[in-house]
């Protein structure tokens, strides 16, 4: 069982990484670049035009016509502001929860996430 005040200074803990700038900022972020439509309807062409040319170019049949058209969506997809933002507040997010890592390990002593992570099935 695990000791009282483990429990609530990982609540604790838990309360002030998910009350984070960093981690709010990554969930609005999430959140308009799950919910916005301009967004859907580019990742929805791209992942069309993606499975549509994978079995063309299996067959030999893909352009360079239809790759450049892929690429452009592509672009277009990474270069919006929406997705910008998203990909910056998740490389934000990300680094803030590597500090954390970083400070527990040093306090415990041995990389916790690395004993805590599932075993691999490779």
């Amino acid at each position: 069982m695990i000791d009282i005040r483990l429990q609530l200074a990982a609540e604790e803990f838990i309360g002030c990484v998910t009350s984070s700038e960093a981690v709010k900022e990554f969930q609005n972020a999430e959140r308009a670049f799950r919910s916005d439509p301009e967004i859907t309807r580019i990742r929805t062409d791209y992942v069309s035009l993606a499975q549509e040319y994978q079995k063309k170019q299996s067959s030999g049949g893909l352009t360079q016509e239809e790759i450049n058209r892929i690429r452009m969506l592509q672009a277009t997809l990474n270069k919006h502001p929406i997705t910008v933002r998203y990909a910056q507040s998740r490389q934000t997010m990300n680094m803030m929860l590597r500090d954390c890592n970083a400070a527990i390990n040093e306090v415990l002593g041995f990389d916790f996430a690395a004993t805590a992570a599932p075993a691999s099935r490779c």
